[in-house]
């Protein structure tokens, strides 16, 4: 049976959004790691940017595609009320649509005439471990686009949108409506929405705590290992630095 769901409430306030847009991956790795995170449940390896230079962050809302077959295609709703323009729908500012696409570059997700709706909604952009098709126009729509590649093929001899809100598994990472996306040039990273509000305030600070070793390195010409990786000696260092 299809399932399409609300999302769950905003979590972050857009004050911690603004600051975490300046964030790269690599440190909210780092400092989920350093929660018990291990990268390889958080941390989608195999989906690149497609238009790079771009950064965002936001609110997961998923849609799940299954294997096309007749009996399936018939079970789910058809036209406007199909999951994935469910989604489309219930996504604005602030939203990434997050699409498990079965890890086929081949199978698009869409393209010109469905992207037109997200930039329509000013949704942040889209995340899948599918194909993206029609780049040579929706580049220029200003959404945030990962995937495996760009693709010519038409999507749904392949799979079929089946869910919306549904717990999905993208590039082997799980992902849960509410959950937040952060995805740049270096890769896609899941924050649970649970834990999002701390690992987000570690984050920015372990960020400029980053910036900090890098120019106490470069001016004093020293060694990384002076300060990093940073110990408890360190941040105390640069806490201090702060004040």
């Amino acid at each position: 049976m299809t399932i399409i769901n609300d999302t769950p409430p905003q979590v972050l306030d857009q004050s911690i959004i603004n600051k975490l847009k300046n964030v790269n991956t690599t440190a909210i790795i780092d400092v989920m790691a350093r929660n018990n995170y291990d990268p390889r449940y958080i941390y989608m390896p195999n989906i690149k940017s497609m238009n790079p230079g771009k950064r965002i962050i936001g609110r997961a809302i998923t849609v799940r595609f299954v294997p096309a077959r007749p009996d399936a295609m018939i079970e789910k709703p058809t036209g406007e009320e199909s999951p994935e323009y469910a989604a489309f729908e219930l996504a604005g500012p602030g939203d990434i649509i997050v699409m498990e696409s079965m890890r086929n570059k081949i199978m698009s997700v869409g393209g010109d005439i469905k992207f037109l709706r997200l930039k329509q909604r000013k949704v942040e952009g889209l995340i899948c471990d599918g194909g993206i098709r029609d780049m040579h126009t929706v580049k220029d729509y200003g959404l945030g686009l990962w995937g495996y590649g760009k693709t010519s093929n038409l999507g749904t001899k392949i799979g079929t949108p089946y869910s919306t809100n549904d717990s999905i598994n993208v590039d082997g990472v799980l992902v849960r409506p509410g959950d937040y996306m952060v995805a740049d040039d270096d890769g896609v990273v899941v924050i649970p929405r649970k834990i999002v509000k701390d690992i987000a305030i570690k984050a920015i600070e372990y960020d400029d705590l980053e910036e900090w070793i890098r120019k106490k390195l470069d001016k004093e010409n020293l060694t990384p290992g002076k300060y990093y990786p940073p110990d408890d000696k360190v941040m105390k260092i640069y806490r201090e630095s702060k004040k």
